[in-house]
C-alpha cells in the first residue's frame, strides 16, 4: 500500500472516530456512566495519541513537544469533562474552565512551531527576540480569554451572564487568537516544508494540509454560528473537535515523513537477513532478528568488533539507551583470503626478483639523465669555469691583485650556482616564474657591487616565461657583464613584462652577432634591450 493510501486510510480512520465521538455527546443515554462515555472515549483516544508520539519520534527536542502536545490534548479532554460532568450547575465554575480550554488551544499551535524548529535543531534560527514575542503574545491571549468576566474582550454576555454558554458573542481578542493561531500553524508547515530533504516527502505535504483545511472550516463556521447542530447541539464541540484536527496533522506529518520517525522499524528485525539485535545499557536484548546468534555477556561487552567463530565477525556500536550488535559474515573473504595467500606465496621470488631488476634499471636510467644534465650543463658554463680555473692560478701576485681576483670569481661562481640551479629547475619545468630569474641577476649585481662598480636593479615582472628564454636571456647578460667589466663605472637593470634593459655607465661592449638584443650608445652611456623568447646564446 502506497504512503498516499495509507495516510487517507489513517485520516479517514480519524474522521469514524470523530464522528462516533460526536454521536456519543449528542445521543448517549442520561444513565450513571453512559452519560459521560464521550469524555472516557476522547480520554482514551488522547492517550493513545500521546503514547503514539512518544514511541515513534526519534529525535529527543521533537518528541519532547509532541509529548507535550499529547499531554495537552489530553487536558483539554479533562477540562471539558469537568465542565460538563462535575461543575454543570456552578456556572462561575464551568466559565471559568470554559476560559481555561483557551490555554491548550493557544500552546499547542505554539508548541507545534517550536517542534517544527526542533526537526534539525541545529538550524534553530527563530531569532531570541522573536521566540520571546511567540511566547508573550500566547501568553497575553491566555491572559486575556482567563479574565474575560472583568473586559469581556474575548466574548460578550447579557447583564449577569445570562444565557453565557449558548448566546454570547465574540469579541477582538477571540478574532485576533483566531489570527495568530492561524499563523503558527502557517510558520509551523513553512519550516517543516523547508527543512525536509526528502522531495517525496515535500511532494505529499497536502495530505497533512486535509485536516488543517478541515479545522480552518470548522473553525470560521463554527464561529459564524453556521456549523451544523443537531436537537440543538453542534455535531463535535470546539475541544474535540480542535484535537482530532490536532491529532490528524502531526500524525499526517510523521507518516508523509516531514518529521522523522522511527514507525515499523521493529519489522527491520524481521524482514532484514541481517544478523543484528539491540540491548539495553544492562546489555538485556530489546529487539533480535532470527538469525542473530545468541550472544554471552562477556561478548556483549566486548569493546570493538570480535569473532564469534573463523567466519562470523560480531560488531558492536553504543547508541542512545543501549547497544547495536550486528554479524558479519566472512566466511567468502576467508576463502579468498587463503586462495589469495597462496598465489602470494608462490609469486613472491618471481616479484621479488622483477623488484631488484627494475630497481636497477631505474637507477641506471637516473645515473644517465643525471650524468647527461651534469655534462650538457658544464658545457653551458665551461667559459666561466675557465676563467675561474685561471683566476685562482694566478696565486702570485701582490694581495691587492690577489684580492680583485677573488671578487671576480666570486662573480663568475655566482653566475655558475644561479645558472646551475635554473638549469635543473627547466628539466622539470616549461615554464618558471620570473622572480627565478630575478633572483639571479640580483644575486650578480651583488657581486658586481663587491668590484666596487655601483648598481641598481628593479623588477615589475610578475609572471612565468618560458625557460628557453629564461636561461638564454640570463647567459646573454651575463656575457655582456662580463665584456664591459673592465671599464664598467655603473650599472643598472630594469625587468618587465618584455626585456631586460641594461644600462652601462663607461662599459664597451659588442652584441654577439646570432642575438636579437638591441643596442644604443648617447655620452659615454650603452644602453642595452634583452627581449624575452628571441634572446640568442652569446657567441
Amino acid at each position: 500500500m502506497t504512503t498516499v493510501k495509507k495516510m487517507l486510510l489513517l485520516l479517514l480512520q480519524l474522521v469514524i472516530l470523530y464522528c462516533i465521538s460526536a454521536f456519543i455527546s449528542l445521543f448517549a443515554p442520561d444513565v450513571f456512566l453512559l452519560r459521560y462515555s464521550s469524555t472516557f472515549f476522547l480520554m482514551a483516544v488522547s492517550v493513545a495519541l500521546l503514547l503514539y508520539f512518544a514511541d515513534h519520534v526519534i529525535d529527543h527536542a521533537t518528541r519532547r513537544f509532541l509529548v507535550d502536545i499529547g499531554e495537552l490534548i489530553t487536558v483539554w479532554v479533562a477540562l471539558r469533562g469537568a465542565k460538563y460532568i462535575a461543575f454543570t450547575e456552578t456556572e462561575p465554575i464551568a466559565r471559568t474552565i470554559w476560559y481555561l480550554y483557551y490555554v491548550p488551544a493557544m500552546l499547542i499551535p505554539l508548541l507545534s512551531l517550536f517542534a517544527a524548529l526542533s526537526v534539525g535543531r541545529e538550524h534553530w534560527n527563530l531569532r531570541p527576540w522573536l521566540t520571546r514575542l511567540s511566547i508573550g503574545v500566547t501568553t497575553l491571549f491566555i491572559l486575556l480569554f482567563a479574565t474575560n468576566d472583568l473586559h469581556q474582550l474575548a466574548f460578550h454576555f447579557h447583564p449577569g451572564f445570562e444565557g453565557w454558554d449558548s448566546d454570547y458573542g465574540r469579541g477582538p481578542v477571540f478574532w485576533l487568537a483566531y489570527l495568530w493561531i492561524f499563523l503558527l500553524i502557517l510558520g509551523t508547515f513553512y519550516i517543516l516544508y523547508h527543512r525536509c530533504k526528502l522531495s517525496s516527502s515535500r511532494r505529499l505535504i497536502w495530505i497533512p494540509a486535509l485536516p488543517t483545511a478541515f479545522g480552518a472550516v470548522y473553525l470560521s463556521l463554527y464561529a459564524a454560528g453556521l456549523w451544523p447542530r443537531i436537537n440543538g447541539h453542534y455535531f463535535g464541540e470546539f475541544p474535540e473537535t480542535v484535537c482530532f484536527v490536532t491529532a490528524g496533522i502531526w500524525l499526517s506529518l510523521l507518516c508523509v515523513g516531514l518529521i522523522p520517525s522511527n514507525a515499523e522499524y521493529r519489522k527491520l528485525f524481521t524482514l532484514s537477513s541481517l544478523g543484528a539485535q539491540i540491548a539495553d545499557k544492562d546489555y538485556q536484548i530489546l529487539y533480535k532478528s532470527s538469525n542473530a546468534a545468541e550472544l554471552s555477556r562477556e561478548q556483549m561487552s566486548a569493546k570493538g568488533s570480535i569473532f564469534l567463530n573463523p567466519n562470523t565477525r560480531l560488531h558492536r556500536k553504543e547508541v542512545s539507551g543501549g547497544y547495536v550488535y550486528w554479524q558479519g559474515d566472512e566466511t567468502e573473504l576467508n576463502r579468498i583470503n587463503a586462495e589469495l595467500k597462496e598465489v602470494a606465496e608462490r609469486l613472491a621470488e618471481e616479484s621479488e626478483l622483477l623488484r631488484l631488476e627494475n630497481e636497477l634499471k631505474q637507477k641506471r636510467a637516473q645515473i644517465e639523465t643525471q650524468t647527461k644534465t651534469y655534462d650538457e650543463l658544464a658545457t653551458c658554463v665551461l667559459p666561466q669555469s675557465q676563467k675561474i680555473a685561471m683566476l685562482s692560478a694566478s696565486t702570485g701576485q701582490t694581495a691587492e691583485e690577489f684580492h680583485a681576483n677573488m671578487q671576480m670569481v666570486c662573480l663568475l661562481a655566482t653566475y655558475i650556482k644561479r645558472y646551475a640551479n635554473l638549469f635543473l629547475l627547466a628539466k622539470d619545468h616549461k615554464e618558471m616564474e620570473a622572480g627565478e630569474l630575478w633572483l639571479a641577476i640580483s644575486e650578480s649585481l651583488k657581486a658586481v657591487r663587491e668590484l666596487g662598480i655601483p648598481t641598481e636593479g628593479f623588477s615589475s615582472f610578475q609572471g612565468s616565461i618560458s625557460t628557453n628564454s629564461l636561461l638564454n636571456a640570463y647567459s646573454l647578460f651575463q656575457a655582456l657583464l662580463e665584456q664591459a667589466l673592465p671599464t664598467l663605472q655603473g650599472l643598472q637593470v630594469i625587468m618587465n613584462v618584455q626585456e631586460i634593459k641594461l644600462v652601462l655607465e663607461g662599459g664597451r661592449i659588442l652584441l654577439p652577432a646570432d642575438c636579437n638584443a638591441t643596442l644604443s650608445e648617447e655620452e659615454g652611456t650603452t644602453y642595452v634591450s634583452i627581449p624575452f623568447g628571441k634572446a640568442g646564446e652569446p657567441t
